[in-house]
């Protein structure tokens, strides 16, 4: 008798272990967002997703505005961790100064995500997840627009994004790269302070008093980048400039709908969003997930604007 006791109080307890694993795995999670700044369109945007979608992955989603300032960044992540926070999202404005205190995320056990942004190689291995578009895919399929629409050669010049962030690292890595080799000369670069479309016009401005009507072409790291750039063009009254763009942003779209704006290599933030949501649950849960996830690029042009959906941010 006793031993059937034992074997029915085991069967109890173990029971009750797996009862206490699957009410952990399907817990409510509390998911920090902490973007460069919420005053950049598809990172509001890629909020509004993530909070639609939220209770279809039982999560609480909370968004903390990095401001563009790695110190505000650092200080919403340390806070986040004190919080109790099972998850953070990250888009941070400089990838290494986030360093130290995904360190620590990582120590305390908060599962660390980037989102369209991810760290330095060497630093790789603090996060969990990654969820976005390649960078450098971005760079070299504007590269690629540039050799088909000049496959004799062409001079053009190059606004970057805001220095310092992965997406502009990788996106002038990965178009000069590509074009190593070719007849496409890049006749001068300078990335921006921020993401500010006033900058990219002065800075090609800038250009345009040095070189003129030598401009052949405009690679702009953003759509909204380039809304600057075709501006100062129009200005300088230069004409059929092939410009070619990244994001797939209302702007971008537009731009390429009036014939301003040649190129526009789009990322899917629904996509994006969704994915990341998706991959938290997974982790948290203990089951399988990627640590990589790169969601596919589309190549926008004239011809096909109208194939795609109108984008939202």
């Amino acid at each position: 008798m006793k031993k059937v006791l034992g074997v029915v109080l085991a069967l109890a307890m173990l029971c009750g272990v797996f009862a206490g694993a699957c009410a952990e795995a399907g817990k409510t999670l509390k998911v920090a967002y902490i973007p460069n700044s919420m005053s950049n369109e598809m990172n509001a945007y890629g909020f509004k997703i993530m909070e639609q979608y939220a209770q279809e992955y039982n999560m609480e989603v909370t968004a903390f505005d990095g401001q563009y300032n790695p110190q505000t960044e650092t200080a919403a992540i340390t806070n986040c961790i004190g919080q109790g926070y099972d998850a953070i999202i990250l888009c941070p404005s400089d990838i290494n100064a986030v360093v130290p205190a995904v360190m620590q995320a990582k120590e305390a056990g908060v599962l660390v995500v980037m989102y369209s942004a991810d760290l330095a190689e060497e630093y790789r291995e603090l996060r969990d997840i990654f969820v976005g578009v390649d960078d450098t895919v971005a760079g070299q399929e504007a590269a690629k627009a540039f050799m088909e629409q000049f496959p004799d050669g062409a001079k053009v010049i190059e606004v970057g994004g805001a220095a310092g962030t992965d997406a502009q690292n990788r996106r002038h890595d990965g178009f000069n790269a590509a074009l190593e080799g070719s007849n496409i000369e890049v006749m001068d670069y300078q990335a921006c302070d921020t993401w500010s479309t006033d900058q990219a016009m002065s800075i090609t401005e800038d250009m345009i008093v040095k070189y003129g009507d030598e401009i052949q072409g405009v690679f702009c790291h953003w759509d909204n980048g380039a809304t600057g750039c075709i501006e100062a063009l129009k200005n300088a009254g230069l004409e059929n400039v092939f410009v070619v763009a990244i994001d797939g942003c209302r702007g971008g779209f537009d731009q390429v709908k009036a014939g301003t704006q040649s190129v526009c290599i789009s990322q899917n933030v629904v996509n994006i969003s969704v994915k990341t949501l998706e991959t938290i649950r997974a982790a948290a849960d203990g089951e399988p997930y990627e640590s990589e996830n790169y969601i596919p690029l589309d190549v926008v042009t004239a011809e096909n604007v109208d194939t795609f959906p109108y984008p939202e941010w």
